[in-house]
């Protein structure tokens, strides 16, 4: 039996990190397609609690990684991850799922993936960039963990799903992954179809311009404004539901970042600890507090740029800068464009 290739960081680096119950049911459904029953990677008591689950349900980072590491050994799938990027369809996704199911172009479900992904796992969000003839779906880091196996899941799925969303089976993609090479040549090949590059700076699926403008098959637009509206709820939803401290933080955050002070010591008051034990708790999952108020800022200002009705400048104030300048500098050094460029593909 081959060893796992992938090896993620240990279970106690997720503590407090979850995922979409939608990917917990769709490797319990693959390994009943391979004539296996769930109960062989989970106990018989959790099988019926993760299908009653709703599908805006959440499970432990570490839990699925025990499913996937027991599911790799069972089916001898060293690289099940990226087998299993074939098999989550976007109804195992839920709401993220069925709106682009009803968006009117695979443009539309890059802009849905921008938007929502981060519904779907703690441990990443996506990033919409156009680049000469080709678009890129990035993946965008916004904890300190790298998960090798989650980045695989995710960019595989964006692959397959552009073409079920389509019906477009031969369209082709060039892929770059931070993480080394797991061998597996030919599934790579098979999966993306175009040229796959390992040891990169960031992960991202790549594509021609002219895909963005493909119709999706099952498009609803009455249908997709609801689903909308209800994604956006359960985006507030999530975000007042986190329990971690630095989720508590990253919302205090939100709600003062644009005062023209923010302070660890204000901040540790309003969250009833003394300031340098906040720092410390902070320095513990291996950021700074500027690193805080960086990624707050970041995730802030991809939700304004959404909104066309907002002007730059006014961007600026709301995220707490001097001036348009500022905050120029700032998007460019979080995302290599310019905020201007990046509103295009949004």
């Amino acid at each position: 039996m081959e060893a796992m290739l992938i090896k993620p960081p240990t279970s106690n680096d997720y503590d407090g990190y979850t995922v979409s119950i939608g990917y917990v049911r769709a490797l319990l459904e693959y390994v009943e397609q391979c004539g296996y029953a769930a109960e062989e990677i989970c106990s018989p008591r959790q099988v019926p609690e993760i299908r009653e689950s709703p599908s805006s349900a959440r499970f432990s980072v570490s839990e699925w990684h025990a499913l996937m590491a027991t599911a790799e050994s069972l089916l001898e799938d060293p690289c099940l991850a990226l087998t299993m990027s074939e098999h989550l369809k976007p109804w195992n996704i839920g709401l993220v799922g069925f709106l682009t199911m009803t968006s009117s172009t695979l443009e539309e479900v890059g802009k849905v993936t921008c938007r929502y992904h981060h519904l779907l796992n703690d441990l990443e969000s996506a990033q919409g960039m156009l680049n000469h003839d080709q678009f890129a779906l990035k993946i965008r880091q916004v904890t300190p963990l790298t998960d090798p196996r989650i980045t695989l899941l995710t960019i595989g799925a964006w692959a397959w799903q552009a073409r079920l969303l389509t019906g477009r089976s031969t369209l082709a993609f060039d892929v770059d992954f931070a993480i080394s090479s797991p061998g597996r040549e030919e599934q790579f090949a098979r999966v993306f179809g175009g040229t796959v590059r390992f040891n990169q700076s960031g992960s991202a699926l790549k594509g021609s311009l002219s895909y963005l403008s493909l119709p999706v098959i099952q498009q609803e637009p009455s249908l997709h404004r609801i689903l909308h509206q209800q994604a956006e709820h359960q985006v507030d939803q999530q975000a007042m539901s986190s329990g971690t401290l630095l989720a508590k933080l990253e919302n205090l955050l939100a709600l003062k970042m644009g005062d023209k002070e923010i302070s660890l010591a204000a901040l540790a008051d309003a969250l009833g600890m003394a300031p340098r034990t906040l720092q410390n708790r902070v320095e513990g999952v291996g950021l700074t507090f500027r690193d805080v108020v960086d990624r707050v800022r970041q995730n802030m200002a991809l939700k304004y740029l959404n909104d066309s009705r907002l002007s730059l400048f006014q961007i600026a104030l709301m995220l707490g800068f001097a001036n348009q300048s500022s905050f120029h500098h700032a998007f460019k050094r979080w995302t290599g464009q310019p905020p201007g460029e990046f509103r295009r593909f949004q």
